[in-house]
């Protein structure tokens, strides 16, 4: 079993995560786009938890999601910048470390919503280079009483355009 469930937190650390998906622009006109970019993500933080009976435990926490961004980009030649909203489904949240066994967590929501602020640079035709910063709009976790916090983290990307 889980041990009780920690009420402090120390060393809070971001761990590295990574994401997968495809992406669809229109040009909606001379420099304005919609991309549509479904996504499968992993975010997650690193800690060092303070149990109730006094022992620490160094974990990781893991969250998985699908996501759907809706980006608008203004294009300046190779330069663009977008911002817009993205919704997510949790797929699975995990916490490990404790003397090696992983736990499925379920305090988490099964949604979550976020904004996103983008700029990325057009290296050709067919490949372009963004980073983005993603603001969790709302409480993930169920107890409000117990915790709150949003998901926040950024990304970098390489895209690939197929057509």
């Amino acid at each position: 079993s889980i041990p009780q469930l920690p009420s402090i937190q120390q060393n809070t650390k971001t761990l590295i995560g990574y994401q997968f998906g495809v992406f669809y622009k229109t040009l909606l006109s001379k420099n304005l786009s919609l991309s549509v970019e479904p996504a499968i993500s992993v975010i997650g933080s690193s800690m060092t938890l303070i149990g109730s009976d006094g022992d620490s435990y160094d974990t990781d926490e893991k969250l998985g999601y699908i996501e759907l961004p809706l980006i608008f980009q203004y294009s300046l030649k190779k330069l663009y910048f977008g911002v817009g909203p993205s919704m997510g489904l949790k797929l699975f949240s995990k916490l490990s470390g404790f003397e090696n066994r992983t736990f499925n967590i379920t305090s988490y929501k099964s949604m979550d919503a976020a904004g996103n602020l983008l700029v990325g640079y057009s290296l050709s035709k067919k490949i372009d280079f963004n980073a983005r910063y993603s603001h969790g709009l709302m409480n993930i976790i169920k107890d409000p009483g117990y915790a709150k916090t949003k998901n926040r983290f950024f990304n970098f990307s390489v895209l690939y355009y197929l057509k």
